[in-house]
């Protein structure tokens, strides 16, 4: 399996940020080989953090459109619609990025 990169909107790096996708301060883009090992290979700033602009999230999908999924708490339901539509992959999940990871991993061995 090739790699795949995953993008968890966090404020802390430790937990996915419980609100909006596009209100995170940082997205941490993790990277998934050979479908059991996860790690951390970036952290982006999200410019849009404080923003409401109209179409925002594809704002924010710009930031991370060389991941293959969001795992993220919440995003709305146009944004849902419009990330889909570009092909990208959603997880919803709150709590511990990592925890999450793992459980991303094991709903992607169960596919």
């Amino acid at each position: 399996m090739k790699s795949i990169k995953i993008a968890v909107p966090t404020n802390d790096g430790i937990n996915i940020f419980p609100k909006m996708l596009g209100m995170a301060k940082e997205m941490f883009i993790y990277e998934i080989e050979d479908g059991m090992d996860f790690r951390l290979v970036e952290r982006r700033t999200n410019p849009y953090e404080n923003t409401l602009q109209h179409l925002k999230t594809l704002d924010v999908y710009d930031l991370i459109d060389d991941c293959a999924v969001i795992i993220s708490a919440h995003i709305g339901k146009k944004g849902i619609a419009r990330l889909q539509e570009r092909g990208m992959r959603l997880f919803f999940k709150k709590g511990d990025i990592k925890t999450a990871l793992t459980d991303w991993l094991k709903e992607l061995s169960n596919d």
